[in-house]
């Protein structure tokens, strides 16, 4: 689904479509100065530190009626290293990189509450779990908002952890999880070891900043490599236009 605006006009009316695609796709951000109703969006998936992007502007009147226009920004982001790197290449419930098909095969038939981490397969998120539960495959994203992770990070009600590994902690209590939430009861172990290049990059990346990997004597390959496990901050959305 795609968001169709106008941009010959200023403001134009959304439909319950365009809500779903903005909340799936936009960070939403409520302004402190001017009217309640109020909200500047940007892209969740920003691919450079400090950018040039169309984001929008989205106002609700008294009526309710949802009314969005074209709002050119420049957005500053900092780039982060996952905190425990080192830590999740570890355990052994961590698979690695592995599409959610693989997750389901290797799920299946399996009790509820087994479960692995491994890497997302979306670019714009680092971690997924896939687990059983209500006997079926399930897969959730790891979502990061404020150096936090969680499995939604619009949610403030949502638990949240400064790791990966604290947020997986949680979930292992069944009395604390929602009926919608993972649980997270039966590690499924990985049934092979990583690399000595993936677990070089772990211990290396766990004493080591980001902006400390582009200042090694490596070659440029090597440092996008070492990078690969990050995440980004928004810092900053500057209006570009009046």
């Amino acid at each position: 689904m795609k968001l169709h605006m106008d941009s010959q006009r200023a403001w134009n009316v959304l439909t319950h479509g365009d809500l779903h695609f903005l909340v799936q796709h936009f960070h939403w951000h409520q302004h402190q100065h001017g009217p309640q109703g109020m909200f500047t969006l940007t892209p969740r998936n920003g691919d450079t530190t400090s950018s040039n992007i169309t984001s929008v502007e989205l106002e609700v009147d008294a009526q309710g009626t949802e009314f969005l226009r074209q709002a050119h920004t420049q957005v500053d982001y900092l780039h982060c290293l996952v905190p425990d790197l080192l830590d999740i290449t570890k355990c052994s419930f961590y698979w690695g990189k592995m599409d959610r098909y693989e997750a389901e095969r290797l799920l299946e038939n399996r009790a509820d509450g087994t479960f692995l981490l491994r890497d997302s397969a979306q670019e714009e998120y680092l971690f997924s779990v896939s687990f059983r539960r209500y006997n079926r495959s399930l897969h959730a994203r790891i979502e990061q908002w404020n150096h936090r992770f969680s499995f939604d990070s619009h949610d403030p009600g949502v638990y949240s952890s400064p790791t990966i590994l604290g947020l997986i902690d949680h979930y292992k209590n069944p009395e604390l999880c929602m009926f919608f939430e993972p649980t997270l009861t039966i590690p499924l172990h990985r049934n092979s070891p990583f690399t000595l290049q993936h677990l070089s990059r772990a211990v290396i990346c766990s004493n080591i900043t980001y902006d400390g990997v582009s200042e090694l004597d490596l070659p440029r390959a090597l440092k996008l490599y070492l990078k690969e496990y990050h995440y980004k901050q928004r810092i900053r959305v500057r209006r570009l236009d009046g």
